[in-house]
């Protein structure tokens, strides 16, 4: 990773509960299908309840279907890891996920959350993108693919969006109506938004919308919204059998020269080439 590159880490409780002590912050004890995300991968210490000795963090274990040794070069280790750790009350098994982003694109949303955010069950279970992910990555005897870097993005920019999302009562955000607004274009890029309609999905008036999201993004709505639509047309193009012609509307193109002028000035690129090098990138 250059570093222009952030990293983030998820962890997902498969069984038992454990404790999840962060630097600079209170701990969090999750359990099973509870999900923890730390956007800045803050050093932390993982210990089953009640507080035994804790390691930093668990290492992925390859009998359980984790990706092996951690590369010397990424502290953070492996992509996707299965974590194993002896509790009183019975093993905690942990899906440790770990990712690369760029943090450009996701500013607003990153800046509005803690170091550690816990995602409860119910929450992770009403995200079907997130659910679903999760749910693959951790399938019993799993062996490493050359798309889990990919899958485990996913499950990232899911959580991200899902924890900048709508908050508990009392639980105050520094941009309340630009993360909603962000929030919204990471999982509802496809709608026919405006900036007029997304001032409105922020609650506020089309100017003072349109500077607040420039100064908290560093880019305007439409290019944010723009790239959005791009990144996810590039992944449906790499990894989907979806027609081609049907990718424009799926991202929330009416018009095809439009989406295409769009791609190409994104990736050099025209969406049929992309496509066509996808498997050698891959």
């Amino acid at each position: 990773m250059d570093a222009s590159t952030a990293r983030a880490v998820l962890h997902y409780v498969l069984a038992g509960g454990c404790r999840i002590a962060v630097t600079g912050t209170a701990a969090l004890d999750p359990s099973r299908g509870e999900l923890v995300l730390l956007p800045a991968a803050a050093r932390h210490r993982i210990s089953p309840l009640p507080g035994l000795r804790g390691v930093s963090p668990p290492p992925p274990s390859t009998a359980a279907g984790g990706t092996g040794p951690a590369d010397p070069a990424d502290p953070l280790g492996p992509a996707v890891g299965i974590a194993v750790l002896d509790g009183p009350g019975g093993p905690v098994r942990l899906l440790s996920l770990r990712t690369g982003y760029d943090p450009r694109a996701v500013r607003p949303l990153v800046a509005g959350l803690p170091r550690a955010v816990l995602l409860e069950r119910r929450r992770v279970e009403a995200a079907p993108l997130l659910r679903d992910t999760l749910r693959l990555l951790a399938e019993p005897g799993r062996r490493p693919g050359p798309g889990d870097l990919l899958l485990v993005l996913r499950a990232f920019e899911a959580a991200l969006a899902l924890a900048a999302g709508p908050r508990p009562p009392g639980a105050a955000h520094p941009h309340p109506g630009i993360g909603r607004t962000v929030a919204a274009i990471e999982t509802r890029y496809a709608e026919p938004w405006t900036v007029d309609t997304l001032a409105r999905e922020a609650g506020m008036s089309r100017s003072s919308f349109t500077a607040a999201f420039r100064e908290a993004v560093g880019t305007s709505p439409a290019r944010h919204l723009t790239a959005r639509r791009i990144r996810e047309a590039a992944r449906l193009l790499a990894e989907t059998g979806l027609p081609q012609s049907a990718v424009p509307a799926r991202v929330g193109y009416r018009s095809r020269v439009g989406f295409h002028l769009a791609f190409r000035t994104a990736y050099g690129t025209t969406p049929g080439e992309y496509r066509a090098a996808a498997p050698r990138r891959a």
